[in-house]
């Protein structure tokens, strides 16, 4: 009889161990797919706003190119000296210098707007599939 009694305990206590075992197991499976899951989407964030700041400086150097094809330009670097020279005297007159009669910004700021003008009324489907992942990044 005492036989019986100890093999039920052991059924018992192997039972129960099993099934500690598979719940702890089942736990960190999940946990370990949800740790992948947000690293994945955290990664995928990262490499969109890697993407978002390529695509701005491209932007950037091609507008700030265009400034300094003007300044290459011998027909607009005179005018352009003379009127950086201006702005630079009226900064010394006043006594701060600002970026008022530059004759450089409004080229910057209107080859930035050009660029941009295009992307001003994006839709959220076509924002994301300008910013997605390049197959090197997936």
């Amino acid at each position: 009889m005492e036989y019986v009694r100890i093999n039920k305990e052991y059924e018992f206590v192997k039972k129960r161990a099993l099934v500690n075992y598979l719940e702890n197991s089942r736990d960190a499976l999940e946990g370990h797919m949800h740790g992948r899951a947000a690293n994945m989407l955290s990664s995928v964030a990262q490499y969109e706003q890697v993407n978002l700041k390529k695509f701005l400086s491209g932007i950037g150097e091609a507008s700030f190119g265009v400034v300094k094809a003007a300044l290459k330009d011998p027909a607009q670097k005179g005018a352009i000296m003379d009127a950086a020279f201006a702005s630079a005297l009226l900064g010394i007159r006043s006594g701060t210098m600002t970026y008022e009669n530059d004759p450089l910004m409004p080229i910057l700021v209107s080859e930035v707007t050009n660029r941009t003008q295009a992307y001003a009324n994006l839709s959220s489907a076509e924002e994301s599939e300008m910013l997605m992942l390049t197959a090197e990044q997936k």
